[in-house]
């Protein structure tokens, strides 16, 4: 398990069982052992605990006064998908836990039980989800040990059940909008409903939709035959081809022309697609998420932006709150950033100080965690002890650092000024790509790269 203070939550047991001495018997142990624990004494009161959120395994009795154990483990698993349970019975009841062990419960007992075996199952259980944290990718593509609604996104109500949302979709093909700021984790998001879906082993490829040239939107996304126009001397597949049987994740779906809207609503109605140049309609097979910070309703009041598209793409929607708005995220997801650069860069940084993570929590981190995940990777590379220290993240901060003197020269003046003139002009236009390069005077590829050069990223 990692230390109290690394900012990693500890895993959560919730214990079902009508019998009050049994129930006592283990609330006393596992209090004892310092494992977190709530209790419940039927499947009504099991579920409004697992409603309460944070639950990250279930230990019941096959026998409930108001229904059986598997009743709840199916409920469980409808509900909660990869929260583990683990089933307590009776010797008379032993083919009841089987048929649920069967059916995707962890494991089963027969009572009475040695209570350190008992105890040790549970660990090795809870290890099992706490190791599945810390060899997860920080925020990246999840891996197979990935069970979505344990709190990998962090461990806010928020995003557990946001988690859980996702945990729904792993059935089903309908199109997902994801909204929020810039830096949330959007593409993350879209990540975790690939790769936890039926498409997984289907490609899932990532369209920046505010860095296509204009000129070439339509043939970056359709594709085109060869001699379709002057240049096309050759036939190119489109994103959507490349995505057939898999996921297409249209980043920025905001930046798209309105022109390219009308032929993106008939692919999605259709699931065909026409090449620019060519004859024959193409069939698909693709799962649609979309991606932006924009507004889309105020984008539809100001016809920017299509309502049929919207509603098309927002079949589910998902918001991604802020970083600030739930800063209990703040250090859990620091601790899971500091470990992973630590041990990619092979230091023996093993956490973060009392004053860090205090300058951590009252930063208000307007780069979401993008920001913090930076901060913290720069943090590791500078830090010359074995816990990250305030002036490690100070050092990084460098507007709050009084000490930081930049060297004074005139293409640092002009990098500086630039990138601020950026910064402001896409402020005024919702960070809308197009509108904000036309006020620069410059192309959107250009406003692109320049951005890629400044480190402003979307």
């Amino acid at each position: 398990m990692p230390p109290p203070d690394s900012g990693f939550v500890e895993p959560c047991v919730l214990i079902v069982d009508d019998d009050d001495i049994m129930r006592t018997s283990l609330e006393d142990r596992f209090r004892l052992e310092g494992i977190a624990l709530r209790v419940a004494e039927d499947i009504s009161g099991a579920l409004n605990e697992m409603r309460r959120g944070d639950v990250d395994l279930v230990i019941t009795d096959i026998r409930l006064p108001d229904g059986s154990g598997a009743d709840l483990f199916h409920d469980i698993a409808l509900n909660y998908p990869g929260t583990p349970v683990i089933l307590m019975t009776a010797f008379g009841t032993v083919s009841d836990a089987v048929a649920s062990v069967k059916a995707g419960a962890v494991d089963y007992l027969t009572k009475p039980f040695e209570m350190h075996i008992f105890i040790e199952k549970v660990r090795r259980k809870l290890r099992q989800i706490q190791d599945a944290r810390l060899s997860a990718a920080p925020l990246g593509i999840p891996d197979e040990t990935f069970r979505p609604g344990a709190g990998l996104l962090g461990k806010s109500k928020a995003m557990r059940q946001i988690e859980r949302l996702l945990a729904r979709l792993h059935q089903i093909d309908s199109s997902v909008l994801i909204t929020g700021e810039s830096g949330v984790g959007k593409e993350v998001v879209a990540g975790m409903i690939h790769h936890n879906g039926r498409r997984a082993g289907q490609p899932l490829v990532t369209v920046n939709c505010a860095a296509l040239p204009l000129n070439l939107v339509e043939s970056e996304l359709f594709g085109h035959e060869k001699g379709a126009f002057t240049g096309a001397g050759r036939r190119h597949v489109g994103r959507f081809e490349q995505a057939n049987h898999g996921t297409i994740f249209l980043d920025e779906i905001a930046e798209v022309p309105p022109e390219i809207q009308v032929k993106l609503l008939r692919v999605l109605q259709e699931q065909k697609v026409d090449r620019v140049g060519g004859e024959t309609p193409i069939p698909l097979d693709v799962r649609v998420i979309a991606a932006t910070q924009v507004d889309l309703h105020e984008a539809i009041k100001n016809g920017r932006f299509r309502s049929d598209l919207f509603w098309r793409l927002n079949v589910i929607h998902v918001e991604i709150p802020p970083l600030r708005a739930r800063r209990e995220d703040i250090l859990y997801l620091a601790a899971r950033f500091v470990a992973q650069n630590a041990k990619e860069m092979d230091k023996p940084v093993s956490g973060l100080s009392r004053s860090a993570e205090n300058y951590l929590l009252e930063y208000s981190f307007p780069g979401n965690i993008r920001e913090l995940r930076n901060m913290l990777e720069r943090a590791v590379a500078l830090c010359d002890g074995t816990r990250i220290e305030k002036r490690d993240l100070v050092s990084v901060d460098q507007g709050d650092n009084d000490t930081f003197n930049p060297p004074h020269t005139l293409k640092r003046a002009v990098e500086d000024a630039e990138r601020e003139t950026i910064l402001a002009a896409l402020d005024r236009h919702d960070w809308a790509i197009s509108r904000t390069a036309k006020e620069l005077g410059i192309s959107r590829k250009n406003l692109w790269e320049k951005m890629r050069r400044r480190g402003i990223e979307q």
